[in-house]
């Protein structure tokens, strides 16, 4: 089956169709790559504006929480700068200030404030905690600049809490500059790990509040072990830090988990801190890639199914071919039966005179004894009579069925002697070299007078194929195998073109001039052999020009 598929699409005839059908195929094929190739573009472009509107509302949200904050800080700043003295004393006092501000932001987790040795003095949960901030670094450098300035501690284990907190303070300085102690403000993580997992960024993907000094302030996916280290991450963030930009966009493989996405860095304005938001990037494709491997199911489907099509319509031109041309050879071939016939019939009756005038000859005497030589030729010419006789019978055979003939066991040997006697004499008067290869005598079941008919077809052919040729042979060579007997007829005369090969089985088919064939030889051989059950053809990977003529064996 698959070898007459090749076939199919082997053949020359159907060539524009497969040219036609590929180009199809092929412009189906471009168009379903350009769409893919601009929608995992437009996935990507979505998700790149997706991830900068998430970094700007989380920028927005976290500026505005630290300058809320600020703001109550530097209120606080003016209200103990101006206290005479910043002790225990006044704690109560100090306690019912600081909550009342906390009630107003939600986002702090305490209000807080010490004297110049660390130690706190007030404290809105009404409790002063009995430990110092002296160790702390923010402490140390607010207390050493003496500058009324911000200062956003790295991620910490708060004294007092015990949880992950960053710590907003200010100094609290005198008219005169001197450091008197510190207000703080307490932000727990939890609440950005709240703020970050209220928005949608999809499974695996990320948020981190990334500090300028390149500490990690919060993140999710949450990680405890990050905070309060020192962390890089891609070279883009660290180049929008450096420069004046605030908005970067990337796509990169995170050095933490090692997973691809999209990515958006902004800066968090008026502070030292930058919001990533990155979207994972399997993730973000996951809709093309069912979608694009849904349309390739369909167009692999449609292709096969064209395939299969195209195979079939083709399959059905080559049926349809191939009974025109069987039409047409049965016309061609009732036509040459009826020729046959008529040309029979018109042969019959003067060979019937010949045949009775060579007999009545033969009656003549000259004296008592007849002339040998006379008598021998009267014997031949009525022997060729009843020969021609009988292959005028075999051409009238020829146009009907004959399946159900009965073959008698022949020998080869016979059928060549047969054949040669009537054209051994016409071949040496032509300067033409026969060569009968030696082999063993073999018997076939068939119609003697049908295969030397064949022969003599052949033997005429290879006659008018040398007539301008320099060198002239013609060979019979007979081969025997398992199953069949091979009798092979080669000459030495021009090898037949392939194109010409392809037609010459054909009825009223030639090469030859007008008027010395009528193209029916070959087909009426063709035609004998296959009654035959055998094969007749052309060989054309021999050297020279060689019919084949196959009959399988009997037993």
């Amino acid at each position: 089956m698959i070898k007459k598929y090749l076939n199919l699409l082997k053949n020359p005839k159907n060539s524009n169709v497969i040219i036609v059908s590929l180009i199809i195929v092929m412009l189906f094929f471009s168009i379903f790559l350009v769409e893919s190739y601009f929608s995992y573009q437009s996935e990507i472009a979505n998700a790149e504006v997706e991830s900068k509107n998430l970094a700007e509302v989380i920028e927005k949200q976290i500026s505005t929480s630290f300058q809320k904050i600020d703001i109550n800080l530097q209120s606080f700043q003016d209200y103990f700068s101006n206290e005479e003295s910043l002790t225990l004393a006044n704690s109560q006092k100090y306690n019912k200030l600081l909550l009342l501000n906390k009630k107003r932001i939600p986002e702090v987790l305490s209000f807080k404030v010490t004297n110049n040795n660390g130690e706190f003095i007030g404290d809105d949960l009404g409790e002063l905690s009995k430990s110092n901030l002296r160790d702390r670094d923010y402490f140390q450098k607010l207390k050493s600049d003496s500058i009324n300035q911000l200062i956003i501690s790295k991620p910490l284990i708060s004294k007092t809490a015990k949880i992950w907190v960053i710590v907003l303070s200010r100094p609290i300085l005198s008219k005169e500059g001197a450091f008197r102690g510190l207000i703080l403000a307490t932000i727990s993580l939890e609440y950005f790990h709240q703020l970050f997992l209220s928005l949608d960024i999809g499974k695996e993907g990320l948020i981190n509040l990334y500090g300028f000094d390149h500490f990690v302030y919060s993140r999710i996916p949450w990680s405890n072990e990050l905070f309060g280290k020192s962390v890089n991450v891609a070279s883009a963030v660290d180049q929008l830090i450096s420069g004046k930009s605030t908005l970067v966009s990337y796509r990169a493989q995170s050095k933490i988990d090692g997973i691809d996405r999209i990515v958006s860095a902004r800066k968090v304005s008026n502070f030292n801190f930058a919001v990533i938001v990155g979207l994972a990037t399997k993730h973000v494709l996951y809709s093309w890639k069912i979608r694009t491997i849904t349309y390739l199911i369909i167009m692999v489907i449609l292709f096969i199914s064209f395939t299969f099509f195209l195979i079939n319509f083709l399959a059905s031109l080559e049926l349809v071919d191939e009974q025109r041309k069987q039409a047409v050879h049965t016309a061609k071939m009732s036509t040459l039966g009826e020729m046959a016939s008529g040309i029979a019939h018109e042969i019959n009756n003067p060979l019937t005179i010949i045949s009775g005038t060579a007999k009545n000859l033969k009656r003549i005497k000259h004296g008592e004894v007849l002339d040998p030589k006379l008598e021998e030729s009267l014997d031949k010419i009525i022997e060729t009579s009843a020969r021609i006789a009988k292959i005028i019978k075999s051409l009238l055979s020829f146009s009907r069925d004959s399946k159900n003939d009965t073959y008698i066991k022949t020998s080869i040997q016979k059928i060549f002697e047969s054949t040669l006697e009537l054209c051994l004499e016409r071949i040496h008067n032509h300067g033409i070299e026969l060569k009968l290869i030696p082999f063993k005598d073999q018997f076939i079941y068939c119609n003697e007078v049908q295969i030397i008919q064949v022969l003599m077809i052949l033997l005429n052919n290879s006659l008018d194929a040398l007539e301008n040729s320099d060198v002239k042979w013609i060979e019979i060579n007979v081969k025997d195998s398992i199953d069949r007997i091979s009798i092979i007829i080669s000459d030495s005369g021009k090898k037949i073109d392939d194109k010409i090969a392809n037609k010459i089985m054909e009825p009223f088919f030639t090469t030859k001039a007008v008027g010395k064939g009528a193209g029916l030889g070959l087909s009426i051989s063709q035609g004998i052999i296959e009654t035959h059950g055998g094969r007749f053809y052309l060989d054309q990977s021999a050297t020279f020009t060689s019919f084949v003529i196959e009959i399988l064996k009997r037993n």
